[in-house]
């Protein structure tokens, strides 16, 4: 991956693509070969201040309120709780009105745009995001894709995780296609057609078919 990029990452389901991320959040250990960042290993502490993470499983509490969750999030990246950053986010997702309220009472799609708002805060360099479009609404969809683009333009480099192949197409430039653990494709999205990650993704089940 490149830095400033946006890399999607796609496959069928048991493909191994959380058991990826988890490998590089450090959270789960791999079988063989390594895995740098920024020339640090998983587990350094160098490495966990420059990675933010969305999870395709979204925290629930019944008392905690938003803006009390994320302000708990902005000190573990080393922000203090009273930076702008977090009234801007809410801004921008159109969530101002709800800082207030508790997560357990929000629904399923606000509570995704909260996720999302925590795994960007601080100065991460490296932003992974499993199944991000999950719950949104198309207005919200229209948000991240901006929010994305602004964000890599300050340099930032992304690991979208989706099943949503026309939207990696309109957010990614970069795609890795993985099997059973293992690359199998890895595609410059500027050098190609809208819908081509769909055709080659049929193709590659058809040859998988006849193996």
């Amino acid at each position: 991956m490149n830095s400033a990029e946006v890399t999607g990452l796609i496959g069928p389901n048991g493909a191994g693509k959380t058991t990826l991320m988890r490998c590089i959040l450090g959270f789960e250990k791999f079988d063989s070969g390594s895995i740098e960042i920024y020339g640090n290993s998983p587990d350094s502490l160098e490495t966990k201040k420059l990675i933010g993470f969305q999870a395709d499983s979204q925290f629930r509490s019944k008392d905690i309120k938003v803006k009390e969750f994320l302000e708990i999030h902005s000190v573990l990246a080393g922000y203090p709780k009273e930076n702008e950053q977090i009234d801007s986010y809410l801004e921008i997702f159109h969530l101002s009105n709800a800082a207030g309220k508790k997560l357990s009472d929000l629904s399923k799609g606000m509570r995704q745009k909260i996720e999302l708002i925590q795994a960007f805060l601080g100065n991460p360099q490296f932003v992974i995001l499993d199944e991000p479009t999950a719950g949104l609404d198309p207005p919200s969809v229209f948000e991240l894709r901006d929010f994305i683009t602004e964000q890599k333009s300050t340099g930032k480099t992304i690991l979208f995780s989706s099943h949503h192949l026309s939207e990696v197409e309109k957010v990614c430039d970069r795609v890795l296609f993985i099997q059973d653990g293992k690359l199998e494709g890895n595609y410059n999205l500027n050098d190609l057609e809208p819908g081509f990650l769909e055709d080659a993704f049929k193709k590659y089940e058809q040859e998988r078919k006849f193996i």
